[in-house]
């Protein structure tokens, strides 16, 4: 199998930490703070103070996006990969500045992308890491235990090897029309619960965010996501699976 060398590019925007209070305050009372004397009654309202914080990202500018994968992370199927590919996209989405490192090899496995993807992705020292390797070994023929296997390995060198988070995506949904990964769609639902649950067990062990595109990446209201070879994304397709990762990093802090 031959493998491609991907280019690396630079891309890179803050985003801070926002406090808003709230002021609700009472009637007036007299300079000792007493009631006056008047015979009147007065009611003193206490000051209420309403905070409301949103969390420090975990991933700040300047940072180092690493992405590992196959040919979707390639960016194969569009005629601008270095634009249009999903990992350009999200990488364009992120806080600036942010260097851009994107590994992707077309053709490979999870087992093949610890030997050839892994080592630069360690020397690069990534902030955010992300990871969409399933597809290629569904479809050559390695077992669940295999990539299990694989998986647990994949993410345990990153944890030990690199301070970055991780985000990782799991087996997408289909139309029933169309035959994605060449499986008609109840042999392919039955394949993706056992394989996706693989991948959710491997991400809570070694604490790595899971991007559920099964249930978030909405191929199955959009088939025009996949381009005509039924495998990889359109132009569209990898935008919105860019935003995907986008939505679920942002809903987890992480950028």
């Amino acid at each position: 199998m031959m493998f491609k060398q991907r280019r690396r590019a630079i891309l890179g925007a803050p985003v801070g930490l926002t406090l808003s209070v709230g002021l609700a305050a009472g009637c007036a009372t007299g300079p000792s703070g007493a009631t006056p004397s008047t015979g009147t009654t007065s009611t003193t309202s206490n000051t209420v103070l309403t905070a409301t914080v949103t969390p420090t990202p975990a991933v700040r500018a300047p940072l180092t996006y690493v992405a590992l994968g196959a040919s979707d992370t390639a960016g194969v199927g569009v005629e601008n990969p270095q634009q249009d590919s999903w990992v350009a996209v999200l990488a364009r989405r992120l806080p600036q500045p942010a260097r851009f490192v994107n590994l992707g090899i077309p053709g490979v496995r999870l087992f093949e992308a610890i030997e050839v993807e892994l080592p630069p992705a360690l020397e690069a020292k990534p902030d955010l890491i992300t990871i969409w390797l399933v597809v290629n070994d569904i479809l050559g023929g390695v077992t669940l235990d295999r990539y299990r296997a694989d998986l647990d390995r994949l993410l345990g060198r990153l944890r030990t090897g690199t301070t970055g988070r991780i985000a990782i995506g799991n087996v997408p949904n289909a139309p029933d029309t169309l035959q994605y990964l060449g499986l008609p769609a109840a042999q392919r639902r039955v394949l993706a619960e056992s394989w996706n649950a693989a991948i959710a067990a491997a991400a809570s062990a070694h604490g790595a965010t899971l991007v559920d595109l099964y249930t978030r990446w909405p191929l199955t209201e959009h088939p025009e996501y996949i381009g005509p070879d039924r495998l990889h994304p359109t132009v569209v397709g990898y935008r919105t699976l860019a935003e995907t990762f986008h939505q679920v990093l942002r809903e987890e802090h992480i950028i």
